[in-house]
């Protein structure tokens, strides 16, 4: 659902009375969402104009401007800022929300100019952003500001019926083949790594097209992150897999920079490396159920492909295989 000129115009004038929209454009990087740049005059102002999907579920919404107004301020990771939000539906079909616009572009757009010292530099910010977001305490694993009933003291316990439950969908629908789904459950439940004492919040979609960056003087920055409706409480370890699965094998300097500034801000997980490999294979159970939702087959096969990888990475992985 594309919006037209008048009607972006309306949207806008909510937060800015009588402000003209001078032009727009659909920035990239939305993949459930309706993201543009907005130049307005009367004021003179930058913004940026998110629409969110109409079935957004409601607790998400209010989760992602709760994050955003309550608990970004907190950390020093620069997010966007809200101007005004709105999910009455009364001027369009769709929750939205006006926010400082961050400079620059997705981490993903931009990968392919930055090299290996930029990659590095990225990384870094984005690796010190990331240990800042973990660093705040919260009570339980699982979803927040609505009810969980998978929600658990214990690691283990929340992240078990996660993936059982993405398993479970993922063997109705056909999409992984019995004895694999087997074996899955099994490498899940008897891993002795998931042994956090307690949640910590993540932004739950940390991944290239919700990271913004500029190029200055200097070279490339990390100028925002954004998008946080999936955020929760979690481990660690399940945002550097999103983030690791969104930049494949291509770019080394980029992940190097990552656990540099990660541990140069918090210090990096105990047990980091077989506790990545499960999460990531967890994740990429989740990201199969997401893309069969989404009718989307080739992002289906992508995810497929992408889960025997990670699967055969994580037999013989210390404290991954399954206990005999």
């Amino acid at each position: 659902m594309k919006l037209s000129l008048e009607t972006i115009g309306q949207l806008a004038g909510q937060a800015f009375p009588g402000a003209t929209v001078v032009s727009f454009r659909l920035l990239e990087g939305g993949v459930t969402n309706l993201n543009y740049a907005l130049q307005l005059e009367n004021p003179t102002a930058e913004v940026a104009l998110r629409v969110y999907r109409a079935d957004t579920p409601q607790p998400a919404l209010e989760k992602e401007i709760y994050v955003l107004r309550v608990v970004m301020p907190e950390t020093g990771v620069p997010t966007p800022r809200v101007i005004h939000f709105d999910d009455s539906r009364a001027l369009v079909d769709a929750p939205y929300a006006v926010l400082d616009l961050l400079p620059g572009e997705p981490l993903g757009k931009a990968l392919p100019r930055l090299d290996a010292l930029d990659q590095e530099t990225v990384g870094y910010e984005a690796g010190r952003y990331l240990a800042k977001l973990h660093s705040i305490p919260l009570e339980a694993f699982g979803h927040f500001l609505s009810d969980d009933p998978q929600a658990s003291a214990s690691e283990k316990a929340y992240t078990v019926a996660r993936a059982v439950e993405w398993l479970d969908a993922c063997e109705e629908q056909g999409l992984i083949d019995g004895p694999l789904v087997v074996e899955l459950r099994r490498l899940v439940a008897r891993s002795d790594v998931l042994d956090r004492e307690s949640a910590c919040f993540v932004h739950g979609d940390y991944r290239c097209s919700n990271v913004n960056v500029e190029e200055g003087w200097g070279g490339f920055h990390v100028t925002g992150v954004f998008d946080f409706a999936h955020a929760q409480g979690w481990s660690p370890e399940w945002d550097m897999a999103r983030l690791m699965g969104s930049l494949g094998d291509g770019y080394p300097a980029l992940v190097k920079g990552v656990f540099d500034g990660y541990a140069d801000t918090a210090g990096l997980p105990e047990n980091l490396w077989p506790r990545l490999r499960l999460y990531r294979l967890v994740m990429d159970v989740g990201d199969l159920v997401f893309a069969h939702r989404a009718a989307d087959g080739a992002l289906l096969e992508a995810h497929q492909a992408r889960l025997y990888r990670s699967l055969e990475e994580a037999r013989g992985a210390a404290g991954v295989v399954p206990k005999t």
